[in-house]
C-alpha cells in the first residue's frame, strides 16, 4: 500500500478494491477523523484542483496532489448532490458521534437510561443514513418508518431482554454482556431493511464489466442488502459493544477505579472499538459487488455485452 502510486483516476479509488487489504485502506481514508479538521480554504483549493484536471489544466498536478485533492474532497462533499455533506452525518465523524451513545448504552442501569440510550444511538443512525444517502432526493416518509421502526426495535429487545436476564439465574446473567449488541444488531438490521425495502422491491442497477447497463435486478438488491447488514450492522457492533464490558472487568480486577474513571475509560475503550472496527467491518464486501449471472432473474441469462460477448457476472453498487 506504500509503493508506488498509481495513476490518478477521478472515477476509480487509490487502492486495489479486489483485495480486503485495499479496500481497508480505502475505508480508513473515509472515516479517518481529521479530515474533520479540514478548512474551507483547503477544500476549495481540493475541489478546484480536481476541477482544473477534468478540464486538462492540471498539467503540473502529480498523481499523489491529486489522489490527496480527491480523498480530502469525497470525505466531505456529497457525490451527487455536490453540497458539503452536514458535518456530524460524515463517515469520517463516525468515530467521535457514536463513542457517547455506544458507551452510554453499556454504562446504561436503569429501564429509563436504556430507553434515552437506545433512542439517541438510533437517532444518530438515521442522521448518518440521511447525510450518506445514495441520491439527491429522499422520502422523508420513509426515513420516518425506519426511524420509528428502529428506535422500537432497540428499546424493546433491550428493556424485555434485561428484564429477562435480570430475573433469570446466575448462568442467564452472564449474558447480560450481550444485550446492548442485541438490540443495536436488531434495530440496525431493521433500519437498513425497512430504508431500503423499496430497493428490494422494485431492484438496483446492474450492469456488465464492460458497462453495458442491464437493468434492474430484486435479487441483487437483496443480496446488497444483506451484505449491508452483514458487515455494518453484524460485525461493527462486535468490537464496541462486547469488547470493553470484557476489558472493564479485567481492568477492574486488576484496578481499583471510581465510577468517573470507570465511565472515562470505557467511553475510550468504546472510542478505540469503533475507530479500528469501522473500516474493517465494511470493507469485508466490496462496495461494488460481482455478482454470477447465474444467482439472477431469468431476463438476465444468456446476455452478452458490447463485444457480443455471452455475461456471466454483473457489477452492483452495495452500498454503504
Amino acid at each position: 500500500m506504500s509503493g508506488a502510486v498509481p495513476t490518478f483516476d477521478p472515477r476509480g479509488t487509490r487502492y486495489d478494491q479486489s483485495t480486503f487489504l485495499g479496500r481497508l485502506a480505502h475505508f480508513r481514508e473515509m472515516t479517518d477523523p481529521r479530515t474533520l479538521l479540514t478548512t474551507p480554504e483547503e477544500l476549495r483549493r481540493c475541489r478546484s484542483l480536481l476541477e482544473s484536471h477534468a478540464q486538462g489544466k492540471a498539467k503540473g498536478a502529480s498523481d499523489q496532489e491529486l489522489w490527496e485533492a480527491k480523498r480530502v474532497t469525497d470525505a466531505i462533499v456529497h457525490p451527487v448532490t455536490g453540497d458539503e455533506m452536514f458535518l456530524p452525518g460524515r463517515m469520517s465523524a463516525f468515530v467521535p458521534v457514536n463513542t457517547i451513545p455506544t458507551a452510554g448504552m453499556l454504562l446504561a442501569k436503569t429501564t429509563g437510561q436504556t430507553i434515552f440510550w437506545q433512542w439517541l444511538n438510533q437517532s444518530v443512525n438515521v442522521m448518518v443514513n440521511y447525510v450518506n444517502r445514495s441520491g439527491a432526493a429522499v422520502d422523508t416518509a420513509q426515513v420516518a418508518q425506519a426511524y420509528g421502526l428502529a428506535v422500537g426495535v432497540s428499546c424493546g429487545i433491550a428493556v424485555g431482554a434485561r428484564k429477562l436476564i435480570q430475573s433469570g439465574g446466575p448462568g442467564i446473567k452472564r449474558l447480560g454482556i450481550a444485550v446492548p449488541y442485541m438490540a443495536v444488531v436488531s434495530a440496525g438490521a431493521a433500519n437498513v431493511g425497512f430504508t431500503r425495502l423499496p430497493e428490494m422491491q422494485h431492484g438496483v442497477p446492474i450492469a456488465a464489466r464492460d458497462g453495458t447497463q442491464l437493468g434492474v435486478s430484486k435479487a441483487a438488491a437483496q443480496s446488497a442488502v444483506i451484505n449491508t447488514v452483514l458487515s455494518r450492522n453484524l460485525l461493527l457492533p462486535i468490537a464496541p459493544m462486547l469488547f470493553p464490558p470484557l476489558a472493564m472487568a479485567a481492568i477492574s480486577a486488576a484496578v481499583s477505579l471510581g465510577p468517573l474513571a470507570a465511565a472515562a475509560a470505557e467511553t475510550c475503550l468504546v472510542a478505540g472499538s469503533i475507530y479500528g472496527a469501522l473500516p474493517m467491518a465494511i470493507a469485508v464486501f466490496p462496495q461494488e459487488m460481482v455478482i454470477p449471472v447465474a444467482s439472477l432473474e431469468p431476463e438476465f441469462q444468456n446476455r452478452k455485452n458490447k463485444k457480443g460477448e455471452l455475461i456471466t457476472e454483473v457489477l452492483c453498487n452495495k452500498g454503504l
